[in-house]
């Protein structure tokens, strides 16, 4: 691998399991400092109350003649994941500073099913969507691809509703319902409360600096 990579760049592994780090060690890879973990728990019914202020809509899919698919709502998901996510430790890492960075691709990583089950909470009064939860398949498994909640909305119980109508959704078709979350996130609480159990930790990823 060292022999074939451009030794002007890093080479880089991801989610490295905790058995594994000092295998990788050994061969030159150095950790970066954040860590992550999969949570997950069983789908379940939940009754779920929603103010007659927010209307709440699972995202709509379009497909163009080559195949490829879009979310009819790109923009303005891109916009509240934009304000939902800048300047967090994630969007840092990606390098995500402006909201074209936050274009969502999922689509090609769902199904309809999960499409259903995912959630776009909107202001009512404004029209603005100011929430949203997006699901994916993780190697056959459900999972969140992203989750946010634009700071002015937050304190206010929309990201637990919107996972709890996931599980509801979900239930009778995937057993699971699995996440991906950054040790230190603010939102791991969130996921305690509803019941999902941690995994091991990962190191996100290592690498081999450049020579």
């Amino acid at each position: 691998m060292i022999q074939w990579s451009d030794r002007k760049e890093p080479i880089r592994t991801y989610e490295v399991l905790p058995d594994q780090v000092q295998l990788y060690a050994r061969a030159g890879f150095w950790p970066d400092e954040f860590r992550c973990r999969w949570m997950q728990r069983p789908t379940e019914e939940f009754h779920i109350n929603w103010e007659d202020n927010l209307r709440i809509e699972s995202p709509e899919v379009e497909e163009n003649e080559a195949g490829d698919k879009r979310f009819i709502l790109a923009e303005e998901i891109a916009r509240c994941d934009f304000e939902s996510f800048r300047g967090g430790l994630d969007a840092t890492r990606r390098k995500q500073t402006v909201v074209g960075d936050f274009l969502p691709t999922d689509p090609n990583y769902s199904n309809e099913i999960l499409t259903q089950a995912s959630t776009l909470v909107f202001d009512n009064a404004t029209d603005q969507l100011i929430a949203g939860c997006r699901l994916c398949l993780q190697e056959n498994v459900a999972a969140v691809y992203s989750i946010g909640v634009n700071p002015a909305y937050r304190g206010r119980g929309l990201a637990t509703r919107m996972l709890q109508r996931a599980l509801t959704m979900l239930k009778g078709t995937y057993p699971l319902l699995r996440l991906y979350v950054m040790e230190g996130n603010d939102a791991e609480s969130v996921y305690y409360n509803l019941g999902f159990k941690p995994g091991v930790q990962e190191v996100q990823n290592m690498y081999i600096p450049v020579n």
